[in-house]
């Protein structure tokens, strides 16, 4: 009698699987099993991890000191009744039927107030943060250590156990655990999804299910599909946790929702789609192997992450947390409803996918309560009152930390690895009024250094970054009746958040925000509003209005006088012409202050900056410091009418702390508060749409998890393979991209001859000419303005064709003739972060309706091309400038003499060997012959890519009329190069004057 085959089981709850893997699967998703497997990993790995205790015996004999009270009324977390209490007589509606409502769970009892907690006296981690690791085995290299982009030389970490995992798993990716429900077929998902998102009311969504193709459906109601969608798997639960605030006359009770940090941790490390873009372990970067410039890019490229790493000893994965808030109006018709979210994104995953919404690589965390605290009569205590709440929603928030960051977790990653994880506070990301919230400083006050009011207008000096110590010092002395140190300092009297938390010093934590400090704060609203002071505001919008127009870039058609509030986003547009704009004026001082604001905003903006880069951003704000007094004078009302005024402005003085934050946390592109504004979108503004307005917030998290459901299922339904979801990012696609791109001998625009590196772009062009296969050179002649086009066209077939070649070639002639070409570039080399750019080359005329009104305005874009007498020369004086006329073809019977596409180019002269010391920008003018503009025909491959060509303002004619339908490349002769034009300009002409 054969033996009974015994089936795989669980060594946990007993549970049988088919196979091994399954059982690890069910292991995985089983809550039990999970926590009996972690407290036995737990048991076995002790012995091989280093403690994280750091300075336990000083911690000990430390005194405790209580915090008395402050005199803003108390704080106090109470228990959450159950919702079939107290509360179900408020009956809140819910528009959203999908919606399961019984996940929303009361917290756990936490009696004790929350004003009533000791500060800590000592930074733990300050002793040991300059520390290398000591007597590390020799292992080889890091497991993990591999190069994050191209052309960079990393040096792992020499502890080879970092970021390594204890055990591993055998999960089998191409099987994700199954879901047990219809909707996962791949012919019901896409009519499923389309039908719940549709952003109508329930009853309108119920006559779907009456049409005679739906009758065969799996779901023959509304109310069984809602069951069905309540049946899809969710994330982690949401908590409410009620917030007692005591004032003069009566007490107000706020609703704090938050969900475990642990488990939005776990939900991040296991998503299988983030391998591709997850470290476990810091890195070094480099440009070259000799190890002479680092480089910043990641956050596992900066220093603070290295630190951290030789704290926390072998085989400690370091995740760090990065926590944004941003207080957002839900909408503009809401009667001044607002909202709190608080977003959580982990360190470990690139920033290229943190920043991409779709991804949801950034998680919603909470929601903290918004009050104007009015049962507190006075000012200043409802002031202290509301510092206190935001402070004690926070704690609450990151309570789990408090142990996490010493003690660690096992966490069962997306790679199978079980890593031992230590959720440690790196980044917060907010505006400058929530960064001085978080600080507990005034406003008025940096939140990073302790500068004082006197010196944040000199850039040339540097003070301490603010530390934990000092800070709670001081508190405890207001606590105890010595209020001078705060007002001092600049201090309020707050308790906070971080006063707990492991290895955080927050000053730290407060990285620079692009949007608010940088687009939109000293630009926007300091240089933009001088200049324009000085200058003119007739003069600013008669050179915005004759900017000559180019791709991506906001042509500010009517000026820019007529914009009464700047957003970041029109700040930023007209930040890539202002140079432009400002070159050439009579006060060099003004010039320089532009160039110097200008050049460190847009390195600021790069996703990756070696230590010469940080070092010109240096120089830049030095060059701003000794010029700064050109937007001083004593009677004009929008400058400033003395010198010390620049003491108050503490977004010119954050600009300081930029070289440092980059070199601890990589480039602030991840960590900018534009991240924060679109998430906006996703969890304010479109679940407040669904609600019906009376305490929505509920009835927004409903949303939020029914929307949580599909986005699980459909990133299931594409990592199986059962549906192809383009909104997600994968490596992949990126490789089929660069495949098609380019010529195969010639890798990433690099010269075949081991030069330097030049564009070298596939050209696509339409199958179909735009403007038709019989397009007369005439035509081409009045309209296009192509007036040597006949001649340019014979004098090219001469080159080509063997000597004494027939060439009837007339303006009789018809061609084949495009409006636009694209020029498709790879990932350049050394910014391969920028990813893929396409440039279009345009050259069409403008057409008008029957009453001569403007249709579509006409485009002749300039280019650069490579000219056979620059081959020996490297850089932007290898090419020269040419505007596009006509972009054509032969016609079939003349294929013979040249078969490929030509285009026709008025030529401008070689640009200037170097760019300008004042401007940084070269300059070109038009190549005149005969006293004609001197025009070629050359093959369209010879195109290398497009630019952008800006008139020297100053030498033009002030009487000149100027408006948005000025064409100022025809009428004016002498141009500035603007490399701002663009990202991926500034990044190939910086390259350049490197190489240079």
């Amino acid at each position: 009698m054969a033996k009974a085959q015994t089936l795989p089981s669980c060594r946990f709850c007993g549970a049988t699987c088919d196979t091994w893997a399954g059982v690890g699967r069910h292991i995985s998703q089983k809550p039990e099993c999970i926590t009996r497997q972690s407290k036995e990993r737990s048991e076995r790995t002790r012995r091989c991890l280093r403690s994280t205790r750091v300075g336990s015996r000083a911690e000990r004999q430390q005194p405790n000191t209580t915090v008395p009270p402050p005199r803003a009324p108390s704080v106090t977390l109470e228990e959450v009744p159950d919702e079939g209490q107290s509360r179900q007589s408020q009956g809140t509606p819910r528009r959203n039927p999908n919606a399961i409502l019984e996940e929303i769970e009361p917290d756990e009892v936490q009696d004790p107030p929350v004003v009533n907690r000791t500060l800590p006296f000592e930074n733990p981690s300050a002793a040991l943060e300059d520390q290398e690791m000591q007597e590390l085995p020799s292992q080889g290299p890091h497991p993990f250590a591999k190069p994050t982009r191209q052309n960079l030389f990393p040096e792992p970490h020499p502890d080879p156990t970092a970021g390594a995992p204890i055990e591993f798993y055998n999960v089998d990716r191409t099987a994700p655990p199954k879901y047990d429900t219809p909707l996962a077929d791949p012919n019901i998902f896409p009519t499923a999804y389309w039908l719940d998102h549709l952003p109508i009311c329930r009853q309108d969504e119920s006559e779907f299910f009456s049409l005679p193709t739906t009758r065969g459906w799996f779901c023959s109601s509304l109310k069984d599909f809602e069951q069905e969608v309540n049946r899809l798997p969710r994330g982690p639960r949401w908590y409410r946790e009620t917030i007692i605030v005591t004032g003069d006359q009566d007490v107000e009770v706020l609703d704090l929702w938050k969900r475990d940090i642990a488990e939005l941790i776990r939900m991040l490390l296991s998503d299988p789609r983030f391998i591709p873009h997850t470290r476990y372990a810091p890195e070094r970067h480099y440009t070259s192997e000799t190890k002479r410039h680092r480089v910043y890019n990641e956050m596992w490229s900066g220093r603070w992450w290295w630190r951290m790493q030789n704290l926390l000893g072998r085989y400690a994965t370091v995740v760090p947390i990065i926590i944004s808030s941003d207080k957002t109006k839900m909408t503009v018709f809401s009667g001044n409803q607002k909202a709190w979210p608080v977003y959580l994104t982990i360190g470990n995953i690139s920033s290229d996918i943190r920043r991409c919404p779709s991804e949801r690589a950034t998680l919603l965390i909470g929601y903290l309560p918004v009050s104007n605290l009015s049962n507190i009569l006075n000012k200043t205590d409802r002031s202290e009152a509301s510092w206190q709440l935001f402070h004690t929603c926070l704690e609450s928030i990151l309570e789990p930390l408090k142990t996490l960051s010493r003690t660690g977790m096992d966490v069962l990653c997306a790679d199978g690895g079980v890593r031992r994880v230590f959720p440690i506070l790196a980044s917060y990301i907010a505006d400058h009024p929530e960064q001085a919230t978080i600080a507990c400083v005034r406003d008025s006050c940096c939140p990073v250094c302790w500068i004082p009011a006197y010196e944040r207008g000199n850039l040339s000096v540097r003070y301490p970054l603010r530390d934990r110590r000092r800070t709670c010092d001081a508190l405890n002395d207001h606590w105890n009746g010595y209020s001078r140190t705060i007002n001092t300092l600049g201090i309020r009297p707050t308790r906070p958040f971080w006063a707990d938390l492991p290895f955080v010093e927050i000053s730290n934590c407060l990285t620079p925000d692009l949007l608010h400090q940088l687009d939109k704060g000293v630009f926007g609203d300091h240089i933009l509003r001088w200049t324009t002071a000085l200058l003119g505001e007739n003069e600013m919008d008669r050179r915005t209005k004759g900017m000559p127009r180019f791709q991506d870039l906001r042509h500010f058609s009517r000026g820019i006088s007529v914009i009464s509030s700047w957003t970041g986003k029109e700040a930023k547009a007209l930040a890539r012409t202002f140079m432009s704009i400002v070159a050439g004026t009579d006060n060099p001082r003004l010039v320089t202050a532009a160039k110097s604001v200008l050049d460190f905003m847009f390195r600021a903006h790069q996703y990756k900056l070696s230590e010469v880069d940080l070092r010109a951003m240096d120089q830049d704000l030095l060059e701003f410091d000794a010029v700064k007094n050109v937007f001083v004078h004593p009677t004009k009302k929008q400058l400033l009418n003395h010198e010390h005024r620049f003491h108050k402005i503490v977004k010119i003085h954050s600009l300081t702390h930029y070289t440092y934050f980059i070199r601890e946390f990589g480039t602030p592109q991840g960590l900018s508060t534009e991240i924060t504004e679109r998430l906006h979108i996703d969890y304010v503004k479109r679940p407040w749409s669904t609600t019906n307005h009376v305490n929505p917030t509920q009835q927004m998290i409903a949303h939020l998890q029914n929307r949580e459901a599909w986005a699980l299922l459909r990133a299931y339904m594409h990592d199986t393979g059962l549906v192809l979801d383009r909104r997600f990012k994968t490596t992949e696609a990126d490789d089929a991209d660069d495949a098609d791109d380019g010529p195969e001998d010639i890798v990433d625009g690099e010269r075949a001859d081991g030069g330097a590196w030049e564009p070298s772009p596939s050209v696509a062009l339409a199958k179909r000419p735009a403007l038709g296969s019989k397009v007369t050179g005439t035509y081409l002649i009045e309209k296009h303005h192509a007036t040597d086009l006949i001649p340019a066209v014979v004098d090219f077939l001469r080159s080509v064709v063997p000597p004494g070649t027939f060439l009837p070639i007339s303006s009789n002639t018809v061609f084949k003739v495009w409006r636009r070409c694209k020029l498709h570039h790879r990932p350049l080399p050394f910014d391969p972060a920028l990813g893929p750019h396409v440039n279009q080359v345009r050259a069409f005329t403008t057409s008008s309706d029957s009453e001569g009104r403007v249709l579509r305005a006409g485009f002749f874009d300039v280019v650069l091309f490579r000219r056979t007498s620059n081959v020996h020369r490297q850089g932007l004086s290898r090419f020269e400038a040419g505007r596009v006329r006509a972009i054509f073809a032969l016609p079939n019977h003349y294929r013979s003499l040249y078969s490929e596409p030509l285009v026709y180019i008025e030529r401008f002269r070689s640009f200037s060997a170097r760019p300008s010391p004042s401007t940084s920008l070269f300059t070109t003018q038009h190549a005149l012959l005969d006293g004609r503009r001197n025009a070629v025909v050359i093959p369209l491959s010879e195109l290398r890519m497009s630019c952008h060509l800006v008139p020297r303002y100053h030498l033009l004619d002030p009487d000149t009329p100027i408006s948005s339908s000025t064409d100022l490349l025809s009428v004016h002769d002498r141009f500035y190069f603007n490399k701002h034009a663009s990202d991926w300009i500034f990044s190939v002409l910086s390259h350049w004057e490197k190489q240079h």
